[in-house]
């Protein structure tokens, strides 16, 4: 029984399978790694406010400058709130695809405590 023909098969069949995963999980890692960049400034933004007192709208300003300079995230917005000892910094925008169609809003947001001189 010679059963070469089935090898061959096999491959042209499943090699499209395995070509759409590999692009599914690329595009999931090219919209975590926009996430990640966008929570990193949200943080330092919120850290900037509550320990180095800068002021809201220049913080705001700043952040959305380096999102602009040195991230992939599509029309970013910033909005820092201060609730208490709580400075809160939430970043949204656009996270790209690979191809039209497939990017995402991305919305993140984390919050920093103020620091304050407790006796």
């Amino acid at each position: 029984m010679d059963d070469s023909g089935s090898t061959s098969l096999s491959v042209v069949l499943l090699t499209p399978v395995f070509l759409v995963l590999a692009l599914m999980a690329f595009q999931a890692a090219l919209w975590t790694h926009t996430r990640t960049e966008a929570r990193v400034v949200a943080r330092d933004t919120a850290a900037m406010v509550a320990r180095r007192h800068v002021a809201i709208d220049e913080a705001e300003r700043l952040a959305t400058k380096v999102l602009a300079a040195d991230t992939e995230l599509g029309s970013p917005h910033v909005s820092i709130t201060v609730a208490g000892d709580l400075v809160t910094a939430t970043i949204s925008g656009r996270a790209p695809g690979m191809i039209r169609g497939t990017s995402v809003d991305v919305e993140v947001a984390e919050a920093v405590p103020v620091e304050r001189f407790r006796p």
